[in-house]
Protein backbone atom coordinates (compact mmCIF):
# COMPACT_ATOMS: atom_id res chain seq x y z
CA UNK A 1 0.00 0.00 0.00
CA UNK A 2 1.21 3.50 -0.70
CA UNK A 3 2.97 5.09 2.90
CA UNK A 4 0.42 8.30 1.67
CA UNK A 5 -2.77 6.15 1.87
CA UNK A 6 -1.92 4.02 5.04
CA UNK A 7 -1.09 7.07 6.78
CA UNK A 8 -4.29 8.72 5.35
CA UNK A 9 -6.21 5.48 6.94
CA UNK A 10 -4.57 5.81 10.21
CA UNK A 11 -5.41 9.27 10.74
CA UNK A 12 -9.32 8.67 9.61
CA UNK A 13 -9.60 5.94 12.04
CA UNK A 14 -7.90 7.54 14.82
CA UNK A 15 -10.48 10.51 14.56
CA UNK A 16 -13.19 8.16 14.20
CA UNK A 17 -12.73 6.17 17.49
CA UNK A 18 -13.58 9.20 19.86
CA UNK A 19 -16.86 9.28 18.03
CA UNK A 20 -17.20 5.58 18.11
CA UNK A 21 -16.83 5.29 21.26
CA UNK A 22 -18.75 8.12 22.37
CA UNK A 23 -22.05 6.60 20.49
CA UNK A 24 -21.25 3.03 22.34
CA UNK A 25 -21.07 4.85 25.62
CA UNK A 26 -24.17 6.72 24.83
CA UNK A 27 -26.07 3.46 24.21
CA UNK A 28 -24.93 1.77 27.59
CA UNK A 29 -25.49 5.09 29.33
CA UNK A 30 -26.63 4.62 33.25
CA UNK A 31 -26.42 0.58 32.50
CA UNK A 32 -30.34 0.59 31.97
CA UNK A 33 -31.55 3.35 34.35
CA UNK A 34 -33.56 5.23 30.60
CA UNK A 35 -37.10 5.48 31.10
CA UNK A 36 -37.73 3.12 28.33
CA UNK A 37 -34.97 0.58 29.23
CA UNK A 38 -35.23 -3.08 29.12
CA UNK A 39 -32.01 -4.05 31.46
CA UNK A 40 -33.53 -3.23 34.60
CA UNK A 41 -36.98 -5.13 34.11
CA UNK A 42 -39.34 -4.51 36.74
CA UNK A 43 -41.53 -7.50 36.84
CA UNK A 44 -41.77 -11.42 37.22
CA UNK A 45 -42.23 -11.80 33.03
CA UNK A 46 -39.60 -9.59 32.11
CA UNK A 47 -37.01 -10.99 34.29
CA UNK A 48 -37.14 -14.12 32.58
CA UNK A 49 -36.84 -13.08 29.28
CA UNK A 50 -33.54 -10.97 30.67
CA UNK A 51 -32.10 -13.72 31.79
CA UNK A 52 -32.32 -15.82 28.55
CA UNK A 53 -31.07 -12.60 26.93
CA UNK A 54 -28.31 -12.30 29.69
CA UNK A 55 -27.27 -15.83 28.94
CA UNK A 56 -27.01 -15.52 25.20
CA UNK A 57 -25.27 -12.46 25.16
CA UNK A 58 -22.53 -14.26 26.93
CA UNK A 59 -22.23 -17.38 24.72
CA UNK A 60 -22.05 -14.84 21.84
CA UNK A 61 -19.26 -12.89 23.70
CA UNK A 62 -17.23 -16.29 24.15
CA UNK A 63 -18.10 -17.43 20.37
CA UNK A 64 -17.06 -13.45 19.55
CA UNK A 65 -14.08 -13.97 21.79
CA UNK A 66 -13.00 -17.44 20.45
CA UNK A 67 -13.23 -16.79 16.68
CA UNK A 68 -11.46 -13.32 16.88
CA UNK A 69 -8.41 -15.16 19.10
CA UNK A 70 -8.14 -17.94 16.58
CA UNK A 71 -8.36 -15.40 13.78
CA UNK A 72 -5.89 -13.08 15.37
CA UNK A 73 -3.24 -16.22 15.79
CA UNK A 74 -4.02 -17.47 12.25
CA UNK A 75 -3.00 -13.74 10.89
CA UNK A 76 0.08 -13.43 12.82
CA UNK A 77 1.47 -17.44 12.83
CA UNK A 78 0.98 -17.62 9.12
CA UNK A 79 1.31 -14.07 7.68
CA UNK A 80 4.24 -13.98 5.20
CA UNK A 81 7.85 -13.35 6.41
CA UNK A 82 10.83 -11.92 4.47
CA UNK A 83 12.71 -15.02 2.73
CA UNK A 84 9.96 -17.10 1.96
CA UNK A 85 9.51 -19.57 -1.28
CA UNK A 86 6.44 -17.68 -3.42
CA UNK A 87 5.15 -21.40 -3.84
CA UNK A 88 1.71 -21.83 -2.45
CA UNK A 89 2.11 -24.10 0.76
CA UNK A 90 1.25 -27.77 1.13
CA UNK A 91 -2.58 -27.63 1.53
CA UNK A 92 -4.59 -29.53 4.13
CA UNK A 93 -8.33 -30.67 4.03
CA UNK A 94 -10.79 -33.38 5.18
CA UNK A 95 -9.61 -33.20 8.96
CA UNK A 96 -12.68 -35.43 10.22
CA UNK A 97 -11.89 -34.87 14.29
CA UNK A 98 -11.96 -30.84 13.56
CA UNK A 99 -15.26 -30.96 11.64
CA UNK A 100 -17.03 -33.50 14.45
CA UNK A 101 -15.80 -30.98 17.36
CA UNK A 102 -17.01 -27.97 15.31
CA UNK A 103 -20.54 -29.59 14.43
CA UNK A 104 -20.65 -30.95 18.41
CA UNK A 105 -19.90 -28.11 19.70
CA UNK A 106 -22.84 -25.49 18.61
CA UNK A 107 -25.39 -28.57 18.67
CA UNK A 108 -24.28 -28.45 21.92
CA UNK A 109 -24.45 -24.36 22.80
CA UNK A 110 -27.82 -24.31 20.80
CA UNK A 111 -29.05 -26.98 23.83
CA UNK A 112 -28.30 -24.39 26.52
CA UNK A 113 -29.33 -21.72 24.50
CA UNK A 114 -32.93 -23.97 23.76
CA UNK A 115 -33.58 -25.37 27.46
CA UNK A 116 -34.26 -21.66 29.26
CA UNK A 117 -36.15 -20.33 26.32
CA UNK A 118 -38.72 -23.03 26.12
CA UNK A 119 -39.04 -22.79 29.94
CA UNK A 120 -39.80 -19.21 29.38
CA UNK A 121 -42.14 -19.88 26.20
CA UNK A 122 -44.14 -22.40 28.50
CA UNK A 123 -44.02 -19.76 31.34
CA UNK A 124 -45.78 -17.30 29.32
CA UNK A 125 -48.76 -19.82 27.74
CA UNK A 126 -51.17 -19.50 29.75
CA UNK A 127 -52.12 -16.15 32.15
CA UNK A 128 -52.77 -16.44 35.73
CA UNK A 129 -56.36 -17.36 37.12
CA UNK A 130 -56.26 -16.93 40.27
CA UNK A 131 -56.61 -12.94 42.32
CA UNK A 132 -55.16 -11.75 38.64
CA UNK A 133 -56.07 -8.46 37.88
CA UNK A 134 -57.55 -7.54 34.46
CA UNK A 135 -57.14 -4.14 32.65
CA UNK A 136 -58.57 -3.91 29.22
CA UNK A 137 -56.42 -1.58 27.38
CA UNK A 138 -57.45 -0.20 24.00
CA UNK A 139 -55.58 1.87 21.50
CA UNK A 140 -57.01 4.95 19.98
CA UNK A 141 -55.47 7.51 17.53
CA UNK A 142 -53.23 8.98 20.02
CA UNK A 143 -54.05 7.57 23.02
CA UNK A 144 -54.99 4.89 25.56
CA UNK A 145 -58.34 4.09 27.23
CA UNK A 146 -57.47 1.50 30.42
CA UNK A 147 -60.47 -0.51 32.10
CA UNK A 148 -60.43 -2.02 35.24
CA UNK A 149 -63.67 -4.54 34.78
CA UNK A 150 -63.38 -5.91 38.42
CA UNK A 151 -62.98 -2.33 39.86
CA UNK A 152 -66.09 -0.79 37.44
CA UNK A 153 -63.80 1.97 36.32
CA UNK A 154 -62.21 3.61 32.93
CA UNK A 155 -59.44 5.98 33.03
CA UNK A 156 -57.31 6.70 30.10
CA UNK A 157 -52.90 7.01 29.74
CA UNK A 158 -52.16 6.58 32.95
CA UNK A 159 -52.05 2.76 34.64
CA UNK A 160 -52.55 2.17 38.45
CA UNK A 161 -51.13 -1.30 39.38
CA UNK A 162 -50.39 -2.82 42.69
CA UNK A 163 -46.85 -3.81 43.62
CA UNK A 164 -47.19 -8.13 43.79
CA UNK A 165 -50.04 -9.09 42.36
CA UNK A 166 -50.40 -10.55 38.95
CA UNK A 167 -52.25 -8.65 36.13
CA UNK A 168 -53.52 -9.53 32.62
CA UNK A 169 -53.52 -7.14 30.37
CA UNK A 170 -56.35 -7.51 27.46
CA UNK A 171 -55.52 -5.35 24.46
CA UNK A 172 -57.12 -4.38 21.45
CA UNK A 173 -57.79 -0.75 18.89
CA UNK A 174 -60.67 0.65 17.55
CA UNK A 175 -59.41 1.67 14.92
CA UNK A 176 -55.57 1.39 13.01
CA UNK A 177 -53.10 -1.21 14.38
CA UNK A 178 -51.40 -0.17 18.20
CA UNK A 179 -48.83 -2.02 20.05
CA UNK A 180 -49.07 -1.61 23.71
CA UNK A 181 -45.17 -2.02 25.31
CA UNK A 182 -43.86 -0.61 28.78
CA UNK A 183 -40.16 -1.76 28.23
CA UNK A 184 -39.31 -2.28 31.85
CA UNK A 185 -42.58 -4.39 32.54
CA UNK A 186 -42.91 -6.62 29.60
CA UNK A 187 -42.39 -7.17 25.98
CA UNK A 188 -44.57 -5.35 23.27
CA UNK A 189 -48.03 -7.17 21.82
CA UNK A 190 -49.80 -5.75 18.98
CA UNK A 191 -53.22 -4.07 19.51
CA UNK A 192 -55.49 -5.24 16.62
CA UNK A 193 -58.99 -3.96 15.67
CA UNK A 194 -61.41 -6.56 16.30
CA UNK A 195 -59.02 -9.15 18.53
CA UNK A 196 -58.07 -9.24 21.98
CA UNK A 197 -54.17 -9.98 22.56
CA UNK A 198 -53.02 -10.60 26.02
CA UNK A 199 -49.52 -10.32 28.03
CA UNK A 200 -49.42 -10.84 31.87
CA UNK A 201 -46.80 -10.16 34.42
CA UNK A 202 -46.22 -9.00 37.97
CA UNK A 203 -45.15 -6.25 39.38
CA UNK A 204 -42.47 -6.46 41.82
CA UNK A 205 -40.66 -3.05 42.21
CA UNK A 206 -42.42 0.19 42.93
CA UNK A 207 -42.31 3.37 40.69
CA UNK A 208 -43.12 5.25 37.60
CA UNK A 209 -42.83 2.88 34.30
CA UNK A 210 -42.76 4.31 30.75
CA UNK A 211 -44.96 3.16 27.98
CA UNK A 212 -45.39 3.77 24.61
CA UNK A 213 -47.49 2.57 21.47
CA UNK A 214 -44.59 0.52 18.99
CA UNK A 215 -46.48 0.25 15.77
CA UNK A 216 -46.49 3.21 13.36
CA UNK A 217 -50.13 4.13 13.86
CA UNK A 218 -50.73 7.92 11.99
CA UNK A 219 -49.40 11.55 12.32
CA UNK A 220 -49.21 11.45 16.25
CA UNK A 221 -47.88 7.87 16.61
CA UNK A 222 -44.63 9.15 18.95
CA UNK A 223 -46.89 11.37 20.46
CA UNK A 224 -48.99 8.17 21.83
CA UNK A 225 -47.13 7.76 25.21
CA UNK A 226 -48.66 6.41 28.49
CA UNK A 227 -47.49 5.93 32.18
CA UNK A 228 -47.63 3.33 34.71
CA UNK A 229 -47.66 3.83 38.55
CA UNK A 230 -46.94 0.54 40.56
CA UNK A 231 -47.94 1.21 44.13
CA UNK A 232 -48.43 -0.21 47.27
CA UNK A 233 -51.35 -2.48 47.71
CA UNK A 234 -53.15 0.54 49.93
CA UNK A 235 -52.42 3.01 47.45
CA UNK A 236 -53.78 1.36 44.74
CA UNK A 237 -57.53 0.81 46.78
CA UNK A 238 -57.34 4.55 47.86
CA UNK A 239 -56.93 4.89 44.09
CA UNK A 240 -59.83 2.71 42.88
CA UNK A 241 -61.76 4.70 45.59
CA UNK A 242 -60.83 8.16 44.42
CA UNK A 243 -61.58 7.09 40.52
CA UNK A 244 -64.45 6.43 41.59
CA UNK A 245 -65.84 10.02 42.10
CA UNK A 246 -66.71 13.06 40.63
CA UNK A 247 -64.92 16.53 41.06
CA UNK A 248 -65.92 18.72 43.95
CA UNK A 249 -65.23 22.32 42.22
CA UNK A 250 -64.43 24.50 45.18
CA UNK A 251 -63.33 27.84 43.78
CA UNK A 252 -65.59 29.95 41.76
CA UNK A 253 -63.37 29.60 38.77
CA UNK A 254 -63.95 25.36 38.94
CA UNK A 255 -67.47 25.98 39.64
CA UNK A 256 -67.61 27.96 36.74
CA UNK A 257 -65.63 25.73 34.77
CA UNK A 258 -68.54 23.21 35.79
CA UNK A 259 -71.07 25.05 33.83
CA UNK A 260 -68.71 25.88 30.48
CA UNK A 261 -67.50 21.76 30.83
CA UNK A 262 -70.81 21.28 29.29
CA UNK A 263 -71.98 24.03 27.31
CA UNK A 264 -68.94 23.88 25.32
CA UNK A 265 -69.91 20.57 24.42
CA UNK A 266 -66.77 18.73 25.96
CA UNK A 267 -69.81 16.06 27.40
CA UNK A 268 -69.44 15.00 24.03
CA UNK A 269 -66.44 13.73 23.80
CA UNK A 270 -65.61 13.11 27.43
CA UNK A 271 -67.05 10.91 30.27
CA UNK A 272 -66.62 12.05 34.05
CA UNK A 273 -67.91 9.46 36.87
CA UNK A 274 -71.10 10.63 38.77
CA UNK A 275 -71.59 12.66 36.32
CA UNK A 276 -74.84 11.96 34.47
CA UNK A 277 -74.57 14.35 31.35
CA UNK A 278 -70.90 13.31 30.90
CA UNK A 279 -70.69 9.80 28.94
CA UNK A 280 -68.75 10.50 26.39
CA UNK A 281 -66.48 7.67 24.79
CA UNK A 282 -64.56 9.50 22.03
CA UNK A 283 -62.08 11.07 24.18
CA UNK A 284 -60.25 9.76 27.14
CA UNK A 285 -62.40 9.40 30.99
CA UNK A 286 -61.96 12.60 32.50
CA UNK A 287 -62.44 11.21 36.08
CA UNK A 288 -59.73 12.35 39.22
CA UNK A 289 -57.51 13.76 36.69
CA UNK A 290 -55.86 16.10 39.10
CA UNK A 291 -53.85 12.41 40.37
CA UNK A 292 -52.52 11.74 36.80
CA UNK A 293 -48.95 13.27 36.31
CA UNK A 294 -49.16 13.95 32.42
CA UNK A 295 -51.57 15.18 29.65
CA UNK A 296 -52.24 14.37 26.10
CA UNK A 297 -51.18 10.66 26.55
CA UNK A 298 -48.32 12.06 28.54
CA UNK A 299 -46.90 14.58 26.44
CA UNK A 300 -47.19 17.28 29.18
CA UNK A 301 -46.57 17.62 32.64
CA UNK A 302 -50.12 17.77 34.19
CA UNK A 303 -49.98 21.79 35.53
CA UNK A 304 -52.67 24.19 35.33
CA UNK A 305 -50.60 25.74 32.63
CA UNK A 306 -49.95 23.52 30.54
CA UNK A 307 -54.34 21.88 30.69
CA UNK A 308 -54.86 25.39 29.32
CA UNK A 309 -52.39 25.16 26.36
CA UNK A 310 -53.71 21.90 25.47
CA UNK A 311 -57.45 23.16 25.87
CA UNK A 312 -56.83 25.92 23.53
CA UNK A 313 -54.37 24.95 21.39
CA UNK A 314 -54.45 21.24 20.74
CA UNK A 315 -53.70 20.90 17.09
CA UNK A 316 -49.77 22.80 18.01
CA UNK A 317 -49.43 20.05 21.24
CA UNK A 318 -50.33 16.95 19.49
CA UNK A 319 -51.21 17.38 15.53
CA UNK A 320 -54.14 15.32 14.03
CA UNK A 321 -55.68 15.01 17.60
CA UNK A 322 -59.06 14.84 16.89
CA UNK A 323 -60.21 17.25 19.88
CA UNK A 324 -62.15 20.45 18.95
CA UNK A 325 -64.47 21.41 16.29
CA UNK A 326 -63.90 18.76 13.30
CA UNK A 327 -63.45 21.52 10.26
CA UNK A 328 -64.45 19.73 7.07
CA UNK A 329 -62.97 22.31 5.36
CA UNK A 330 -59.68 22.40 6.18
CA UNK A 331 -59.73 19.01 7.45
CA UNK A 332 -58.92 18.05 10.73
CA UNK A 333 -60.01 19.35 14.07
CA UNK A 334 -59.91 22.85 14.97
CA UNK A 335 -60.33 25.11 18.75
CA UNK A 336 -63.11 24.97 20.33
CA UNK A 337 -64.21 29.07 20.71
CA UNK A 338 -63.19 29.51 24.09
CA UNK A 339 -60.83 32.29 25.93
CA UNK A 340 -58.04 31.37 27.71
CA UNK A 341 -60.18 32.40 30.69
CA UNK A 342 -62.94 30.35 29.88
CA UNK A 343 -60.04 27.28 29.37
CA UNK A 344 -58.90 28.03 32.71
CA UNK A 345 -61.85 27.71 34.82
CA UNK A 346 -62.62 24.30 33.09
CA UNK A 347 -59.07 23.26 34.03
CA UNK A 348 -59.60 24.08 37.69
CA UNK A 349 -63.03 21.96 37.66
CA UNK A 350 -61.22 19.21 36.11
CA UNK A 351 -58.18 19.04 38.46
CA UNK A 352 -60.79 19.14 41.68
CA UNK A 353 -60.30 17.12 44.12
CA UNK A 354 -62.45 13.75 44.38
CA UNK A 355 -65.98 14.57 46.33
CA UNK A 356 -68.78 12.33 47.25
CA UNK A 357 -69.49 9.28 45.48
CA UNK A 358 -72.06 9.14 43.05
CA UNK A 359 -75.54 7.72 44.73
CA UNK A 360 -75.17 4.61 41.63
CA UNK A 361 -72.32 2.51 40.44
CA UNK A 362 -70.10 4.73 37.79
CA UNK A 363 -70.50 2.17 34.91
CA UNK A 364 -73.38 -0.55 35.04
CA UNK A 365 -75.91 1.28 36.56
CA UNK A 366 -75.47 4.42 35.42
CA UNK A 367 -75.59 2.53 31.79
CA UNK A 368 -78.75 1.18 32.48
CA UNK A 369 -80.61 4.14 33.83
CA UNK A 370 -79.26 5.84 30.13
CA UNK A 371 -80.66 2.76 28.77
CA UNK A 372 -84.63 2.16 27.84
CA UNK A 373 -85.56 6.39 28.03
CA UNK A 374 -87.93 5.97 25.17
CA UNK A 375 -89.39 3.01 27.21
CA UNK A 376 -90.08 5.44 29.86
CA UNK A 377 -92.23 7.76 27.55
CA UNK A 378 -90.04 10.49 27.47
CA UNK A 379 -90.50 13.30 25.72
CA UNK A 380 -88.24 13.31 22.51
CA UNK A 381 -86.83 16.80 23.80
CA UNK A 382 -85.32 15.13 27.16
CA UNK A 383 -84.32 11.99 25.15
CA UNK A 384 -82.37 13.93 22.61
CA UNK A 385 -80.22 15.83 25.92
CA UNK A 386 -80.04 12.94 27.56
CA UNK A 387 -78.38 11.06 25.01
CA UNK A 388 -76.43 13.80 24.56
CA UNK A 389 -76.54 14.58 20.56
CA UNK A 390 -77.55 18.18 21.61
CA UNK A 391 -73.47 18.24 22.59
CA UNK A 392 -72.65 17.66 18.55
CA UNK A 393 -75.45 18.87 16.57
CA UNK A 394 -77.81 21.82 16.13
CA UNK A 395 -81.28 20.71 15.62
CA UNK A 396 -84.47 22.32 14.64
CA UNK A 397 -86.93 22.57 17.26
CA UNK A 398 -84.74 21.22 20.14
CA UNK A 399 -83.82 24.88 21.41
CA UNK A 400 -80.67 23.08 23.56
CA UNK A 401 -79.40 21.62 20.50
CA UNK A 402 -76.84 24.47 19.30
CA UNK A 403 -73.59 21.37 18.74
CA UNK A 404 -70.90 22.55 15.98
CA UNK A 405 -68.78 19.03 17.15
CA UNK A 406 -71.53 17.35 14.10
CA UNK A 407 -73.29 18.67 11.15
CA UNK A 408 -76.59 20.39 11.43
CA UNK A 409 -79.84 17.95 11.16
CA UNK A 410 -81.79 20.74 9.87
CA UNK A 411 -83.47 19.49 6.35
CA UNK A 412 -82.26 15.80 6.93
CA UNK A 413 -84.57 14.05 5.44
CA UNK A 414 -84.13 15.95 2.06
CA UNK A 415 -80.72 14.11 1.89
CA UNK A 416 -80.22 11.67 -0.31
CA UNK A 417 -77.64 10.03 1.43
CA UNK A 418 -76.50 9.49 5.03
CA UNK A 419 -73.12 8.66 7.25
CA UNK A 420 -70.92 11.10 4.89
CA UNK A 421 -72.37 9.35 1.62
CA UNK A 422 -71.70 5.60 3.01
CA UNK A 423 -75.75 4.64 3.30
CA UNK A 424 -78.98 5.52 1.27
CA UNK A 425 -81.14 7.69 3.68
CA UNK A 426 -84.08 5.67 4.94
CA UNK A 427 -85.34 5.07 8.67
CA UNK A 428 -83.72 1.13 8.52
CA UNK A 429 -80.21 2.79 7.27
CA UNK A 430 -81.32 5.63 10.26
CA UNK A 431 -81.57 3.35 12.71
CA UNK A 432 -78.16 1.18 11.65
CA UNK A 433 -76.44 4.18 11.69
CA UNK A 434 -77.94 5.41 15.30
CA UNK A 435 -76.65 1.84 17.38
CA UNK A 436 -73.60 1.68 16.07
CA UNK A 437 -71.97 4.45 13.87
CA UNK A 438 -68.62 3.39 13.97
CA UNK A 439 -69.37 -0.55 12.57
CA UNK A 440 -70.14 1.80 9.51
CA UNK A 441 -67.43 3.92 9.64
CA UNK A 442 -64.80 3.07 11.64
CA UNK A 443 -63.15 6.31 11.86
CA UNK A 444 -66.16 8.24 12.63
CA UNK A 445 -66.21 10.76 15.83
CA UNK A 446 -69.69 10.16 15.72
CA UNK A 447 -70.47 7.89 19.46
CA UNK A 448 -73.77 7.94 21.74
CA UNK A 449 -74.30 6.57 25.20
CA UNK A 450 -76.57 3.16 25.45
CA UNK A 451 -79.36 3.18 23.14
CA UNK A 452 -82.26 0.26 23.12
CA UNK A 453 -84.44 -0.38 20.47
CA UNK A 454 -87.12 1.54 21.58
CA UNK A 455 -84.72 4.93 21.73
CA UNK A 456 -83.89 4.25 18.66
CA UNK A 457 -87.35 3.89 17.30
CA UNK A 458 -87.97 7.07 19.21
CA UNK A 459 -85.03 9.18 17.48
CA UNK A 460 -85.77 7.82 14.08
CA UNK A 461 -89.41 8.70 14.40
CA UNK A 462 -88.56 12.44 15.03
CA UNK A 463 -85.20 12.49 12.82
CA UNK A 464 -87.57 11.77 9.72
CA UNK A 465 -89.62 14.40 10.16
CA UNK A 466 -86.82 16.87 9.81
CA UNK A 467 -88.02 17.92 5.98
Amino acid sequence: MHPKRSATLVTTFASLAPLAAAMLLSACFGWGDGQQSTIRPATDSARIVQRVYTMVTWIDVGIFLLVAGLLAFAVIRYRARPGQSDDIPRQVHGNAAMELVWTIIPAVLLIFIAVPTWSAIFRAAAPPTEGALTIRATGHQWWWEFRYPGEGLVTANELYLPLGRAVVVETNSVDVIHSFWVPKLSGKIDSLPGQINKLWFTPQEEGMFYGQCAEFCGTSHANMRFRVHVVSPEAFERWVAETQRPPAPQSEDAKAGEQLFVQKGCIACHAITGVPAAVGVLGPNLTNLAARTSLAAGILENTPENMVRWIRYTQDVKPGARMGVADPEQGGFRPIDMTDGEAGRIAAYLVSPPGEPPAMAPAAEQAAAMTGAAEREMPIEQLIQEKLCIACHTIPGIPTAVGTVGPSLAGLMSRAKIAGGLLDNTPENLARWLANPRAIKKDSVMTTPPLSEGDIAALVKFLTTLK
